[in-house]
C-alpha cells in the first residue's frame, strides 16, 4: 500500500505549542525546557489560600497577605535576574499593594494596585519604550496562554513524574486527617469552634463558586508572573515602523505656529494677574471663580496634546546635520517650556475653584494627574539636554506610580474632608451628603465638627467589628473615633437627611 495516504507516509500531528510559537514568535521564544514543580505547587497553594480566606470579607489583612504570596512566589522565580531596576521596582510595588490594609477608600487602593500591576510588569519584562511598557501590562493575560507548554512539561519531566503521585497523596491524606480532628476539637471546644468559622470556609453552591473563581483568578496571575519571570517577553522588539523624516519646514511652521499659540495664551493670563479681578470682569463678564473653572479640563488636555506633539515631531524631525539638532532641541525645549507655564496656570485654577466651591476628591484627583504631566514635561526636557531619552517612558510609570502612593499617604479622603471642615469654618457651607459619602479614612477628620454627626454617616459603615482577617487601619482608626462617642448608634436621635449647603 502505498500513496500519501499510507501509513508510513502519514505526517504527525505537529505539537500544540508549535502553534503558539507561530504567533508569539521571537517576541516571545519557548524555552523548550519543563517548568518547575515547586513553584506550580507554590501557586497552587496560594490559590487555594485566597479561595479560602479572600471571599466574603472586605478588603484588608487577608487581601495583603495574599498579594505577598503571589508577588513571593513571582519574585522566588525570578531572583536570578533581579537587578537596582527591579528591586526598586519591587519595593514600590510592595508600599502600592500595603494601601489595601492601610486606607479604606476603594477609589485610591484600585489605582494603586493597577499603579502596582504596571510597576511589577514592567520590571518582569524590562520594558522601556511606549509600546514596551504597554505591551507588558498585556503580556500578564497572554502569559497563561504562553505557558502553557512550559507547565505542560512539568508533569512529562522523567524523575517529577514519579514524585507529584506521593505528593498528592500526602496533601489529600494531611487534608482529611486536619478535618476530622478539627471537627472533633470544635464539637469539644466551644472557643475552638469559633476559631474554626473564622478559618473555614462556607461550602454553599453559591460559596463555592465564588471561591472557585476566586482561585482561577489568583492561580492563573500566579503562573502568569512565574512564566513572565522565568521566561521573560521581548517586549521591546514591538517597535513601531521606523517613520520617514520630513523637509525640515514640515515640522517647523506646525512648531512654530503652536508656541506663537502659546505665546498668546500665557499674554492673556499676564493681561490677567495684572489687570486684577475688574479688567476681567469688565472684559469677559466672568468672576474669577468661574474664569478659572472653565480652562482647567481646556488647559490638562492641551498639556497631553503637547506631549503627544514632541514626540510626534521627535520621530519625524531629521538630526543629520548639527544645526538640525540644535533647532529641533530649541523649538522642543520652548514648547516644554511654555507646557509648564500652561500646568502651572491649570493647577493654579483648580486650586482656586476648590477654594470658592469645595475640595472633591475628583478634583484632587485630576489636580495630581496635571502635576504628573508636568513631571513628564521636565523629564522630557532632561531627555533633550541629555540627548538621550530611552528612559523616559519607564521614568514616567515609576514617578506616576510614586506621585499615586504620595497621594494615598496623605490620605486623600481624611485630606478632602479635613479641607472642607477648614472652609466650613469660614464661609459656613459645606456639602454633608459628599462628606458622609467618604471613607472611613475621613471620620478622625470629621470628628467634633458639627459639619457632619459621624455616629450617623459612618457608625453603620464602620461598626460592624471585622475579623483580624479583615484588618485595616483606616476602618481601625474610624472605629476608635466612633466608639469614644458616648451615645450608641441605635439611640441617636440627630440622624437627618444631609442636605448640601455648598454649590454641586
Amino acid at each position: 500500500m502505498s500513496g500519501p495516504l499510507a501509513p508510513g507516509n502519514a505526517r504527525s500531528a505537529p505539537p500544540a505549542h508549535s502553534v503558539l510559537d507561530s504567533i508569539f514568535g521571537r517576541v516571545w521564544p519557548d524555552p523548550r525546557t519543563p517548568g518547575r514543580s515547586r513553584l506550580l505547587t507554590a501557586a497552587l497553594v496560594v490559590a487555594l489560600v485566597a479561595a479560602i480566606f479572600l471571599p466574603f470579607r472586605a478588603p484588608g489583612l487577608a487581601a495583603f497577605v495574599s498579594l505577598l504570596a503571589v508577588s513571593g512566589v513571582v519574585v522566588t522565580a525570578g531572583r536570578h535576574r533581579l537587578t537596582v531596576v527591579r528591586a526598586g521596582s519591587g519595593v514600590l510595588c510592595l508600599l502600592l499593594m500595603s494601601t489595601v490594609v492601610v486606607r479604606d477608600a476603594g477609589w485610591i487602593v484600585a489605582l494603586c494596585l493597577l499603579a502596582a500591576f504596571a510597576v511589577g510588569a514592567a520590571a518582569l519584562t524590562d520594558g522601556r519604550s511606549v509600546t514596551g511598557l504597554v505591551a507588558s501590562s498585556a503580556a500578564v493575560p497572554l502569559a497563561v496562554l504562553r505557558g502553557l507548554p512550559w507547565w505542560g512539561r512539568t508533569f512529562n519531566a522523567g524523575g517529577q513524574r514519579a514524585a507529584w503521585w506521593p505528593a498528592l497523596r500526602t496533601m489529600v491524606l494531611s487534608a482529611a486527617l486536619v478535618l476530622v480532628f478539627g471537627a472533633l476539637f470544635a464539637s469539644a471546644d466551644a472557643l475552638f469552634a469559633q476559631w474554626v468559622e473564622v478559618v473555614m470556609p462556607d461550602l454553599t453552591f453559591a460559596s463555592l463558586f465564588v471561591r472557585g473563581f476566586v482561585f482561577a483568578g489568583v492561580l492563573g496571575l500566579t503562573l502568569a508572573g512565574v512564566y513572565m519571570a522565568v521566561v521573560p517577553p521581548h517586549v521591546d522588539l514591538l517597535r513601531l515602523p521606523a517613520p520617514a523624516p520630513v523637509r525640515r519646514y514640515e515640522w517647523v511652521v506646525p512648531v512654530g505656529l503652536v508656541l506663537s499659540t502659546f505665546a498668546v495664551f500665557l499674554t492673556a493670563q499676564v493681561a490677567v494677574l495684572f489687570g486684577g479681578h475688574d479688567y476681567l470682569r469688565r472684559t469677559t463678564g466672568l468672576s474669577y471663580a468661574e474664569y478659572v473653572h472653565e480652562g482647567f479640563g481646556q488647559l490638562t488636555v492641551a498639556t497631553m496634546l503637547t506631549l503627544g506633539v514632541v514626540a510626534a515631531v521627535h520621530r519625524r524631525a531629521p538630526r543629520t546635520t548639527v544645526s538640525d539638532r540644535t533647532l529641533l532641541r530649541v523649538l522642543l525645549g520652548l514648547l516644554c517650556a511654555c507646557t509648564l507655564v500652561v500646568v502651572a496656570s491649570a493647577l493654579y485654577r483648580m486650586h482656586v475653584y476648590e477654594e470658592a466651591y469645595g475640595f472633591t476628591r475628583l478634583r484632587l484627583l485630576v489636580s495630581v494627574f496635571e502635576a504628573w504631566l508636568g513631571v513628564a514635561v521636565v523629564l522630557v526636557l532632561v531627555a533633550g539636554v541629555a540627548l538621550r531619552g530611552r528612559w523616559v517612558p519607564l521614568a514616567a510609570l515609576l514617578t506616576g506610580a510614586a506621585m499615586l502612593l504620595g497621594l494615598a499617604a496623605v490620605n486623600p479622603d481624611g485630606y478632602v474632608a479635613q479641607r472642607n471642615i477648614e472652609r466650613f469654618a469660614d464661609t459656613g457651607k459645606v456639602d454633608r451628603r459628599y462628606l458622609s459619602g467618604l471613607s472611613a479614612d475621613a471620620v478622625p477628620a470629621l470628628a467634633g465638627s458639627p459639619a457632619v454627626n459621624i455616629r450617623c454617616a459612618f457608625g453603620a459603615r464602620v461598626e460592624q467589628h471585622d475579623d483580624w482577617l479583615e484588618w485595616n487601619l483606616g476602618r481601625w482608626r474610624a472605629d476608635n473615633v466612633l466608639q469614644r462617642k458616648s451615645e450608641p448608634i441605635s439611640t441617636t436621635r440627630q440622624c437627618r437627611p444631609n442636605v448640601s449647603l455648598a454649590r454641586p
